[in-house]
């Protein structure tokens, strides 16, 4: 009897002393790969292998535990490296507890003046690591320097999924640190917050800063002539009248355009290009126009000025006025527009520049509308295959290209002695109209622009139409042009 009971004993006893002495084996081989240097790496709690080992997750809740098969793989390898042996050594630093919910309590550097020897083949010191959280650098203090540099913890409370403690070869002072479990954000850009707008002003600015003030020019003194046929660019030339297409006798009926008679009322002599910090209205008043005598009903000289804006257009902003550039273009009456031209187009131009009105048929009302919105404006781009243009641009192009416009109402009027006046304000254009033209400006220099006006026939009797005046622009390159000197004291 006492053998039976001795024997169930013995072999209790037995497996409890075989277990205990298993049990200090494992504790040896911890300490002395602590002792060595073999762990270097903090495996996360939810990492895989914490699952594939029971014994790790039999471990207590203030034991910490190490992976020494996986390998932390970063984006940046040369800006973050696994922590050194004298950071993690369980004699000189302070104690790191990790629970299985991802709390770190407490995290010191150490104060140990023993340095590894592979920390010194990195080129830098423990004075140089400082443990960081790869998962966003932002909001860890790093207070003192050397050995006695401290991480401290701000929240002290970490999600399960924080990556472990390493140490950057980027001082930390430099940093913002923050204890975050999102992956590792990139670092983003500032953004400029100034606009587009104020970008132009200060270009603008620069432009016109460098360019001089021209006191009451010659008229046409500042574009060359060019004949058509050489082709030479930044110039003007002579173009026939009936290049353009017209509303023809018939036009109510079937609505054909044919070409215009081969005569205008006008031809051009001359061609300017002003830089202006604001529109110039009436622009004649500060150039110097030839001396020519009126003797008849029409007067001898026509002035064009083409107001173009170079400040961006804006959607909400009713801004008209601004930097721009002025094309002026001058006219001279023909020698023979009382033969060539038929009465009713006289008659069209001398109600035009007297300011007539006459009565619109309409709904519910008839109205009494300017004679002057008749005015309408003839253009096209001559060289269309010759400009760098995407698909899509091109077929805008060919679509809208050499489609009439009428002024009105961004025109205005005015008389001198012996001229008269005709402004185009593209400044007041709609908000589409501009942006469109924005587009077309850089290209501006390397098309051959026709430019013609006519005054619209709306009754049988005024048809076909007839070109009142017409010009070719050979790339024009408003950069190369002056600011013209207006105002009170340039008269």
């Amino acid at each position: 009897m006492g053998s039976c009971v001795s024997k169930p004993e013995g072999c209790v006893g037995g497996r409890l002393r075989s277990f205990r002495k298993k049990n200090r084996k494992t504790k040896k081989r911890m300490s002395s790969c602590l002792s060595d240097g073999s762990l270097q790496h903090l495996a996360p709690l939810d990492h895989p292998s914490s699952f594939s080992n029971p014994a790790l997750q039999a471990r207590s809740r203030d034991e910490a535990w190490f992976d020494t098969v996986a390998k932390f793989e970063s984006d940046c390898d040369d800006d973050f490296q696994s922590a050194q042996d004298g950071d993690l050594s369980a004699g000189n630093s302070a104690r790191n507890s990790v629970s299985e919910f991802g709390k770190i309590e407490n995290i010191q550097l150490s104060s140990s003046s023993n340095v590894d020897p592979q920390s010194k083949s990195d080129g830098l010191s423990n004075e140089e690591k400082q443990p960081v959280f790869l998962d966003e650098i932002s909001s860890s203090v790093v207070e003192g320097s050397g050995k006695d540099a401290r991480l401290l913890d701000n929240c002290g409370i970490l999600p399960a999924n924080c990556l472990p403690c390493l140490a950057s070869t980027v001082p930390s002072v430099d940093k913002k640190k923050s204890l975050c479990s999102g992956p590792p954000m990139p670092m983003k850009k500032a953004v400029s917050k100034s606009s587009f707008k104020w970008k132009d002003a200060q270009a603008n600015s620069i432009l016109f800063s460098s360019k001089r003030l021209l006191s009451r020019p010659v008229a046409g003194s500042q574009v060359p002539f060019c004949p058509i046929e050489k082709k030479m660019l930044d110039s003007w030339s002579q173009i026939e009248p009936n290049s353009f297409k017209v509303r023809a006798e018939n036009y109510f009926r079937d609505k054909k355009k044919v070409f215009a008679p081969n005569y205008a009322a006008y031809y051009p002599f001359g061609v300017d290009v002003f830089l202006t910090q604001r529109k110039i209205d009436h622009i004649s008043r500060f150039v110097e126009l030839p001396a020519i005598s009126s003797s008849g009903k029409l007067p001898p000289i026509l002035v064009v000025n083409v107001q173009i804006p170079l400040y961006p257009a804006a959607i909400f902003q009713n801004e008209t006025d601004g930097e721009g550039v002025s094309f002026v273009l001058y006219f001279k009456l023909s020698d023979s527009h009382n033969k060539k031209l038929p009465p009713h187009f006289q008659e069209n131009l001398r109600r035009l520049i007297d300011d007539e009105v006459e009565r619109v048929k309409g709904f519910p009302a008839d109205t009494i509308v300017p004679f002057r919105e008749r005015l309408k404006i003839l253009g096209r781009v001559a060289n269309v295959e010759d400009l760098p243009m995407s698909a899509a641009e091109r077929k805008l192009m060919l679509a809208y290209n050499e489609k009439p416009m009428l002024s009105r109402p961004q025109h205005e009027f005015f008389s001198g002695e012996n001229y008269f006046e005709i402004d185009i304000d593209m400044h007041s254009f709609s908000y589409i109209s501009r942006k469109g033209f924005e587009a077309f400006m850089d290209r501006l220099k390397l098309c051959v622009l026709d430019v013609g006006l006519t005054v619209q026939g709306n009754k049988v009797e005024e048809l076909p139409e007839q070109i009142l005046c017409c010009i070719r622009l050979n790339g024009i390159d408003y950069l190369n042009y002056q600011q013209l000197r207006h105002g009170e004291e340039a008269l």
